[in-house]
C-alpha cells in the first residue's frame, strides 16, 4: 500500500517543471452505474522542440484512478496494452476522448478520482493532469422489461433486459435506460436518454426487432424520441413538437413504429449520450 502511495506522490511531483502540459476535461461529476465516462486529455508540446511520445518503463498514455481513500488504485483492464507513437510538433497541442470504463473496472457506486499521465520516455517522467472528481451513483428503476435476442442479430437466443431508471443528476432528475443480460450479469449499454418531468409518464414500446422506443415528454409540448437496439446500439434521437394533444407511438402493417401526433424537426437531438465509437479511443488502445 505504500509504495502505491508514494507511485501516486511521484506523479504530482514530477509535473512540477513541466516540458509538456495535460489537461483533464470533464463536462460533468456525476455519472450513473455503467454510464459512459468521455474524457477528454488534451496534451501541449512546451519543451521547445519537436519529439515523440512513445511507450517506454510504461505505455505513454494512461490514468490513475483512485476509488474511496487516496490508497486504492484502481488497475487498468489490460495493464498491458501497447500504444503507437504520437509525434508532437512544437507547441502542438493534441486532444483524445476516450470512454473511461472501457479502461478501467469503474463499477463499484462511490467517489473516484481521476488523473491522467502522460510518461516521456524523452524526459524520463510522467506528466500528471489535474485530479477530476467523479461519483458514481444508481437510481431508481421505474420499468424493466425482458425481450429475446432475434436471430439475425449478434447474441441471438439470449435474452436482454432493458430497464428504464430514474436518477438524479445534478439539480435534475433525468431517465436512463441500461441494457444488460441478467444471467450473465454483462452489461450492454446504459444512457442518460431525456430530462425527468414531474407527473409525466414516457410511453415505451418495441418494434419487430425488438428495439426499445422511448418517447418522453422534455418540455412543454415537446417530447424526444429515443431508439436503442437489443444490444444496447443507440440508433438515434428525434425531437418531436406536439402543440395540441399528446403524441402516440402506432404500428404500421410491417411492425414499425412511427409517431403519430406530432412534427419531427429536422436537426437531430445532442443531448444523448451515444455509444462511444472506436474512433474516441487514443490510437492502440486494446478493442
Amino acid at each position: 500500500m505504500r509504495s502505491t502511495v508514494l507511485l501516486f506522490l511521484f506523479l504530482l511531483v514530477s509535473g512540477a517543471h513541466a516540458q509538456l502540459s495535460v489537461n483533464l476535461e470533464v463536462k460533468r461529476r456525476n455519472f450513473l452505474r455503467y454510464e459512459p465516462i468521455l474524457i477528454t486529455v488534451s496534451i501541449t508540446n512546451l519543451a521547445g522542440r519537436d519529439f515523440v511520445l512513445e511507450d517506454g518503463a510504461s505505455p505513454w498514455f494512461g490514468f490513475t484512478v483512485l476509488h474511496g481513500d487516496a490508497t486504492t488504485i484502481i488497475s487498468p483492464r489490460n495493464p498491458d496494452y501497447q500504444l503507437d507513437p504520437l509525434e508532437l510538433k512544437l507547441g502542438e497541442t493534441v486532444k483524445r476522448t476516450i470512454n473511461l470504463i472501457d479502461l478501467y473496472p469503474i463499477s463499484e457506486l462511490g467517489y473516484y478520482r481521476v488523473r491522467a499521465n502522460i510518461y516521456s520516455a524523452v524526459h524520463d517522467k510522467y506528466f500528471p493532469s489535474r485530479t477530476a472528481n467523479l461519483d458514481i451513483e444508481d437510481g431508481r428503476t421505474v420499468w424493466k422489461q425482458l425481450v429475446g435476442v432475434p436471430e439475425t442479430f449478434p447474441n441471438s437466443g439470449a435474452m436482454h433486459e432493458f430497464r428504464l431508471i430514474s436518477a438524479i443528476n445534478g439539480a435534475h432528475n433525468y431517465y436512463y435506460v441500461r441494457i444488460s443480460e441478467p444471467d450473465s450479469g454483462k452489461v450492454f449499454g446504459c444512457y442518460r436518454v431525456a430530462p425527468q418531468l414531474d407527473n409525466t409518464q414516457p410511453t415505451l414500446q418495441f418494434d419487430t426487432t425488438n428495439t426499445l422506443h422511448a418517447l418522453i415528454l422534455t418540455a412543454p409540448k415537446t417530447y424526444t424520441l429515443t431508439e436503442i437496439g437489443v444490444n444496447g446500439q443507440v440508433y438515434g434521437q428525434w425531437t418531436y413538437d406536439a402543440p395540441k394533444y399528446k403524441p402516440a407511438l402506432r404500428r404500421d402493417e410491417s411492425g414499425n413504429l412511427e409517431v403519430v401526433g406530432a412534427t419531427r424537426r429536422a436537426a437531430p437531438v445532442v443531448g444523448a449520450t451515444p455509444a462511444p465509437k472506436l474512433s474516441d479511443r487514443p490510437p492502440g488502445l486494446p478493442r
